[in-house]
Parts: C-alpha cells; sequence; structure tokens
C-alpha cells in the first residue's frame, strides 16, 4: 500500500532506517519524478503517516542508532583505553612482548635473529665460538646490564606468550592497581633479573626467555603480601589459579617435559618465585596496616 509520495530531493534515508528499526517492512521506490513509500501491511499506513508528518515538522527529530555490533565495538576500545590508562606499567610490559614475539618466535626453528641475539642473557654468537661457556660471574663482569633482563621478552611459540600474557596480566594488573606503574615495573624487573641470572646459572644455556619467570615472581609477591594484609582485595588472589601455578612448577620440575622435547626454564620460575616472595615480604612489612 502506498503510504508517501514526496519529491526526489528529499532524503529519506534515515525516516526509512526508522521504520525498520520498528519492523515495519517498506520499499521505496521512483515512479514518475517522485518518491514513493510502499507498506507491506496496509494496517501501519495511519501510524507511518504520523511518524512522517512530525518527521517533516520537527516535532520529532529521529537519531541515528548504530548497529549493535558498532556500538559493541566502541565499547571494547574504550575499554581497551580504559586498560591502558589503569595500568600502564602492564600494558607497556604485554606490548613490548608483543613487538618482540615475531623476533624470538624463529628461535623455535633454530634461527637467530639479530634482536633475539641482542636481548638474549649472552650473544649466542659469542657462545658458539668459545670452547666454554662464561661463567656468571664472568658474564656479569661484561656489564651488558640490559642482557640480565630482557630475556623475559623472548617467546618461542604463540602458545608460549599467550599463556605467559594471561598470567601476568591477572596477576600484575593487581599489583599495579596497588603499587602503581613504577612499583609495579620496579618488581618486575628485580624478578626478571634475578630469575633470569638463576636461569643461566643453573640452567646450562643462553637460549631461553619468557614471561613466566616474572609470573611466579608476581604470584609469589601477592601470596606473601595477602598473608600480611588480608583484608586489601587486589591480593586476594583466586584459590584455583595460585594452586594450579604451583602443580605446573613442581610437576615440571620433575622433567616430565622433556622426553618430548619441551625445555622448560625450571630454575626461572623457582627463582622468580622466590624473589616475588621475598619482594613481598620486605614491601609488606614495611606498610602501614589497616
Amino acid at each position: 500500500m502506498r503510504v508517501i509520495e514526496t519529491a526526489l530531493d528529499e532524503d529519506l534515508s534515515l525516516f526509512c532506517r526508522y521504520l525498520w528499526q520498528q519492523r515495519v517492512r517498506h520499499r521505496v521506490f521512483e515512479e514518475r519524478g517522485m518518491q514513493v513509500v510502499e507498506l507491506a501491511d496496509p494496517a501501519q499506513a495511519d501510524t507511518v503517516r504520523q511518524a512522517y508528518e512530525a518527521f517533516r515538522s520537527g516535532r520529532v527529530q529521529i537519531r541515528e542508532v548504530e548497529p549493535e555490533s558498532v556500538v559493541a565495538g566502541k565499547k571494547q576500545r574504550s575499554g581497551f583505553a580504559r586498560a591502558l590508562t589503569r595500568y600502564p606499567g602492564l600494558s607497556l610490559l604485554i606490548g613490548l612482548s608483543l613487538l618482540v614475539f615475531p623476533f624470538s618466535l624463529p628461535l623455535a626453528e633454530g634461527r637467530l635473529t639479530e634482536l633475539a641475539a641482542a636481548l638474549s642473557i649472552i650473544d649466542p654468537h659469542v657462545v658458539s665460538g668459545a670452547a666454554v661457556m662464561p661463567t656468571l660471574l664472568e658474564l656479569l663482569g661484561e656489564l651488558q646490564v640490559w642482557r640480565w633482563f630482557t630475556p623475559i621478552l623472548l617467546h618461542f611459540s604463540v602458545l608460549h606468550l599467550a599463556f605467559n600474557c594471561v598470567v601476568v596480566i591477572e596477576l600484575g594488573r593487581r599489583v599495579e592497581s596497588v603499587s602503581g606503574a613504577l612499583g609495579f615495573w620496579i618488581l618486575v624487573l628485580a624478578i626478571g633479573g634475578l630469575s633470569n641470572l638463576g636461569q643461566y646459572a643453573f640452567g646450562g644455556g643462553p637460549l631461553f626467555g619468557g614471561l613466566s619467570g616474572v609470573g611466579y615472581g608476581l604470584l609469589g609477591y601477592l601470596m606473601v603480601r595477602n598473608r600480611l594484609a588480608p583484608e586489601v582485595g587486589a591480593f586476594q588472589l583466586p584459590r584455583g589459579l595460585s594452586l594450579g601455578l604451583l602443580v605446573f612448577l613442581v610437576l615440571f620440575s620433575t622433567g616430565i617435559t622433556e622426553p618430548f622435547g619441551l625445555s622448560i626454564a625450571n630454575a626461572a620460575h623457582w627463582g622468580g618465585l622466590v624473589t616475588g616472595a621475598l619482594a613481598g615480604l620486605i614491601v609488606g612489612w614495611g606498610a602501614p596496616r589497616g
């Protein structure tokens, strides 16, 4: 049924969008130099005419409503922006790991990129040309201080990166919400440095990396802080998360993965856990109560 005839230069797009939002089935076509709006259901004719007259007279303004998918996308982007603002230290750490990942992934296939070599605890080119690996004291004597920390950015598979990021995000946001970005990074560098040096001393090789040592360090820190200040919500970890991580730590330390060709940096995990726990004890002991 025809309900509206109007000039060709009138923009009906917004009005038609309104009709579709109201589930009014219709079509618009041109006939003899006019735009014609035709309805599928004649019973809706009076309602559509009244809406059109109100729209033309300005008594009712129809605003464009974005699709739910667009609205959801904007909410997701705004949530990401809020996370960047609320946890800038954690966002920087995850962002650096993502940026380095394409350059560390080839290590899984035995290919060494220049960036991965620069971020390893010791230059693998030097090790390959030496009869004996440098001792820990010799490594420290080189004073290439950045190498003590940067292996935390190296990951060797998508699963390796994804699992570590999930753990560090869950634990790191709790730390940063209380300690701030600077406190978070001081803790990360302390855990990362000591866990990396421990892995080099006991692990037997220079090609290791990942945020897992930092993750276990954050776990140890939060567990101790929770014992000293159980009233602080940020320190209250889900029991399944902390128990699961500790079970994996003990299980992997048995060497169960080695027959499958999967080498785990257990020394870095234990070193991170101990370092984080000691940091939690030191910081928590001096923190004000109540």
